[in-house]
């Protein structure tokens, strides 16, 4: 197992690796950093962590495609170097990989990275899956390619997925798009869901106790990448709005913008009201998901990824028994409307506060009884649809058919 990326917080590859070596394979998955504790790992994942120096350009380090404003040819001068040091590195990486993991019966990388990396340097007949995260050429980087450069990418994209055993993928709208654009021989979907989890009665209270805020102080809660487009300066601006004077935003996270939110929280206007709290490793985090009152997660829809998106947050909050407020997009308004228990919290247009706010009011508002039979609508969709033990069947029947066809 390959991803070209830090393991620390990756909940989907560790979970995947965990399944796989639970139901009796050997897996060894090799990454760029993990920093983590491996105690959701069983013996059967050997984390190789390999990362290579023939250049400074690695995911997460100073991307010249996302500093607007440089001076033309400085700037063209800047990103054909950014782009010459990551395929430097990335092709470096793809030879420690392979070196790493030895004598392997089949591959599973996780995102076009990791594919371009890996497959150019295996056998033709092994087999190998693709663990497709998200439409990876409508985000990042990717995105912000010239024309040509993306039309390139696309078709080599094509190609080497169609050297795949299979593609496995987040939610149905993105699988409907990689299969119109790639067509694989096999295409499976895996939604990033987490075990089903027996919330404690009572219900954890960190972070208030963390943030020393008083018993029944109104919790918003957004997890995750602290970036651009995700909606938390809406929830931010939404504070403002009548009817959340008392409510207290908590930004639980890690990402480029994180230290402009941390700028925001300690503006007196503010009035303590907005913290921001390191992330918590993917074991440890439902506990304090369900200290909030509400998880909201207002995307914007700046991509077509944001725009098809089922983000973990939003199966960990159901786990969590926490209420949602969600961007109202085709496939998050059909998990929290649509489902038999819904609705599941409320959606709202990311791109006026005034209804992230009015969205996040509705639940806040409700009453202790009100809000305790949304929370366990909450967890009764999460344990009979929303959960790993479902949707790793998926990936199990999957590799059951793979070593089929290896016999």
């Amino acid at each position: 197992m390959a991803v070209y990326g830090d393991l620390t917080f990756d909940s989907r590859v560790r979970r995947e690796a965990a399944t796989l070596a639970r139901a009796g394979y050997e897996v060894r998955l090799v990454c760029l950093a993990d920093e983590g504790d491996r105690r959701d790992l069983p013996d059967g994942v050997t984390v190789l962590v390999r990362r290579p120096t023939r250049s400074s350009v690695l995911p997460r380090s100073p991307n010249p495609f996302r500093v607007p404003g440089a001076r033309r040819a400085r700037a063209v001068l800047d990103r054909v170097g950014w782009l010459i040091g990551y395929v430097t590195n990335l092709r470096s990486w793809g030879r420690m990989v392979v070196i790493a993991a030895g004598a392997v019966d089949a591959w599973h990388v996780h995102d076009l990275p990791a594919l371009v990396a890996v497959l150019p340097r295996i056998a033709g007949r092994m087999p190998v899956v693709y663990d497709s995260h998200e439409i990876f050429l409508e985000t990042g980087t990717a995105l912000r390619l010239p024309r040509p450069g993306r039309a390139m990418l696309r078709w080599y994209e094509r190609r080497i997925v169609a050297r795949t055993f299979a593609v496995v993928t987040v939610n149905q709208a993105v699988a409907e798009v990689l299969g119109k654009r790639y067509a694989p021989t096999r295409l499976a979907v895996v939604h990033n869901c987490p075990d089903r989890w027996s919330r404690p009665v009572p219900r954890p209270d960190l972070i208030r106790q963390r943030l020393n805020l008083p018993r029944g102080t109104p919790v918003v809660l957004y997890h995750g990448a602290l970036g651009p487009h995700r909606g938390v300066e809406q929830l931010i601006a939404a504070l403002d709005e009548p009817g959340l004077d008392d409510a207290h935003l908590v930004l639980m996270g890690s990402g480029p913008s994180r230290e402009s939110y941390v700028a925001e929280a300690a503006r007196p206007s503010r009035r303590g009201r907005i913290h921001v709290l390191d992330p918590v490793p993917p074991a440890a985090l439902l506990p304090w998901v369900a200290s909030a009152d509400v998880g909201a997660m207002p995307i914007e829809a700046s991509t077509l990824n944001h725009y098809l998106s089922t983000p973990n947050k939003l199966f960990e909050c159901l786990a969590a028994g926490t209420p949602v407020v969600v961007s109202d997009f085709p496939s998050m308004r059909a998990i929290v409307v649509d489902d038999p228990e819904g609705p599941l919290g409320s959606t709202c247009d990311p791109a006026r506060v005034d209804q992230v706010a009015v969205a996040v009011r509705s639940v806040l508002d409700l009453d202790a009884a009100a809000w305790q039979a949304l929370s366990s609508r909450c967890v009764r969709a999460a344990g009979a649809r929303w959960n790993w033990e479902r949707e790793s069947a998926t990936l199990l029947g999957l590799y059951d058919d793979l070593a089929t066809a290896r016999r």
